[in-house]
């Protein structure tokens, strides 16, 4: 085995032995609440009634207030820390937000990055709603490009709501690749 970053390790069979399958779940330790809603709203001055006044939201065929729809995101990552987890030390490697498909899936890589993200939001969310977020492996292109070889990882993400309905659908594209020390060059 060589130089390994972050990622997971293994062979081009072991990643594909992946694909198809679930490869990381969690759910967010929060539920859905008015206190989130606002801290997300105020930095943007972002005023829409529905997400605010439960009257406006009824008006127009909720039943309640509706969370913002990329807050799915800030409700459905699981915890970095909960009561009970060792303490982190400053040489420690730092706590990441799950890309299971960087994390969990083995690859001969030890690089990477994001290529593109797709969302397609499907079902509001309400105050008290809590996410789950289930990764799965959907596709595998190999390919070498400049910056070396390695391959395109799709990962789907479906979040759903307690009730089992889906509130949006997540692919996100990763290139993970191979750097050996020698071509690493001053970003190392």
């Amino acid at each position: 085995m060589s130089d390994v970053g972050w990622g997971l390790w293994g062979t081009w069979e072991e990643t594909e032995a992946c694909l198809g399958k679930v490869v990381g779940q969690w759910q967010g330790p929060d539920p859905v609440e008015r206190g989130s809603i606002r801290r997300w709203l105020e930095p943007k001055e972002f005023d829409c009634a529905i997400h605010t006044d439960v009257d406006a939201a009824k008006a127009v065929g909720h039943h309640d207030v509706v969370a913002p729809a990329s807050m799915v995101f800030t409700y459905g990552v699981a915890a970095y820390w909960s009561p009970g987890d060792l303490n982190q030390s400053i040489d420690d490697e730092p706590t990441q937000i799950q890309i299971p498909v960087i994390f969990n899936v083995p690859a001969p890589c030890n690089k990477s990055f994001a290529t593109s993200m797709e969302i397609t939001f499907e079902e509001p969310l309400y105050l008290g709603d809590v996410v789950t977020c289930t990764s799965r492996l959907i596709d595998i292109q190999r390919k070498t490009l400049k910056v070396g070889p390695g391959a395109f990882l799709r990962q789907e993400d479906t979040y759903t709501k307690q009730t089992g309905e889906v509130v949006a659908v997540a692919s996100l594209d990763i290139f993970r690749f191979y750097v050996s020390d020698g071509e690493a060059g001053h970003d190392e």
